[in-house]
């Protein structure tokens, strides 16, 4: 994309998914994330026809970091629509990505089956809860560890966000400078666990009766039953607190009443308690970077043929041996041991699915051994993205 190209490109996504058009040409002059020479166009007959945005960036997954392509605004002209340009406009991006060496790309889908087809897999799954306040646990001796933020407090925040990418399974996305900044700037409240050092936070936003949790980060036990025993003490102006967090938060087990806040009934005494939500999307685009990249459990090891299905790249098949944590990819002839399409794959790569349940649902055709292996290289537990991080 050229910057003669900001207008159309901002004029076609903003028609597609809504927004202020100056706020667009804003972002991609001086955005703190992308600008436009983070974007692509399509041009046909000298008009901007299709556009989108392609974020560089760093991915933490269960320890490990990847360079991934974060696409984001995939839009098209309306009168162009229907013609294959955004299918075209994503191959090439896809063959970009993988030339310069980014391990996957990321995106929101506005139609999963869409993307699927590009090879990309469902991977980021999160539980939506409402929970009311009145049944949370207040635990007022870790509550008192509990204050406002102060303006010195910024640069410790940012790193305790960076260490809990490192340390915590479910990961994220890595911020610039640019992004920290303009989310001081945002019209959120914080609190930070502190006793003696910082070691969580919370933002949150209050609309009427509710407390909207946009991010909690703790690195121990303490500092998260603090925070939520911040939420707790707000029972006299709100009745509800909402959030997304990874699977593997069993906050159902905290409450004193497990259910959702004016959540539905299911039967006599069933009652949801959180809803199950899919967000992200992620396809493997380099897998010797993937596989290589990533640390496995040192029960694994073993040799495996695997064979892919790829639409965009065509068919691959490669060797993966892992030992001692680690793993090596080759090209491989033989029969393979494991075959399925790229995304589910990713999915695999992404503790989405496991090969186990991939066979079971026909998703994977693969033998006993190379099932157990890949259960055991590939352990069950999806990825999170925080709110703030959408793109």
């Amino acid at each position: 994309m050229a910057e003669a190209d900001i207008e159309a490109a901002a004029a076609i996504q903003a028609e597609a998914f809504g927004g202020v058009l100056a706020d667009a040409v804003t972002r991609y002059r001086e955005g703190a994330r992308y600008t436009w020479r983070d974007a692509w166009v399509v041009e046909t007959a000298g008009e901007i026809s299709a556009a989108a945005i392609v974020i560089p960036a760093t991915w933490w997954f269960r320890g490990c970091s990847y360079t991934v392509s974060a696409v984001a605004g995939v839009a098209v002209r309306p009168v162009d629509r229907r013609k294959g340009l955004a299918t075209q406009l994503m191959r090439t991006i896809l063959e970009s990505s993988r030339g310069a060496g980014r391990a996957y790309s990321l995106l929101y889908p506005f139609q999963h089956g869409y993307y699927r087809r590009l090879g990309y897999g469902s991977v980021g799954l999160m539980h939506f809860w409402r929970l009311p306040i009145a049944h949370m646990r207040d635990q007022p001796r870790l509550r008192s560890c509990v204050r406002l933020l102060r303006e010195a407090d910024q640069p410790v925040i940012a790193d305790l966000f960076a260490r809990s990418l490192r340390e915590l399974p479910e990961g994220g996305l890595e911020r610039k400078p640019s992004q920290w900044q303009a989310r001081w700037q945002q019209d959120e409240k914080w609190v930070v666990y502190d006793d003696g050092g910082i070691s969580g936070y919370l933002v949150y936003r209050t609309l009427p009766n509710t407390l909207e949790v946009r991010e909690l980060v703790a690195l121990g036990s303490a500092a998260e039953q603090g925070l939520w025993s911040f939420v707790a003490a707000q029972i006299e102006q709100r009745a509800s607190v909402t959030c997304h967090s990874p699977l593997s938060k069993p906050l159902w087990a905290t409450l004193r009443e497990p259910y959702m806040f004016d959540g539905p009934q299911h039967g006599f005494i069933i009652n949801d308690v959180a809803g199950l939500t899919l967000s992200f999307m992620a396809r493997g685009v380099d897998w010797r970077i993937v596989l290589e990249s990533r640390a496995y459990p040192s029960c694994a090891g073993g040799l495996l043929r695997v064979q892919l299905d790829d639409g965009v790249f065509g068919p691959q098949a490669f060797d993966l041996e892992l030992a001692d944590g680690r793993g090596s990819v080759q090209p491989s002839s033989s029969a393979p041991d494991a075959r399925c399409d790229v995304s589910v794959f990713s999915q695999l790569c992404c503790g989405a699915v496991t090969a186990s349940q991939a066979r079971w649902y026909g998703l994977m055709d693969a033998d006993d051994a190379a099932v157990k292996v890949l259960d055991e290289a590939f352990p069950s537990g999806p990825p999170f993205i925080a709110p703030f991080d959408f793109f």
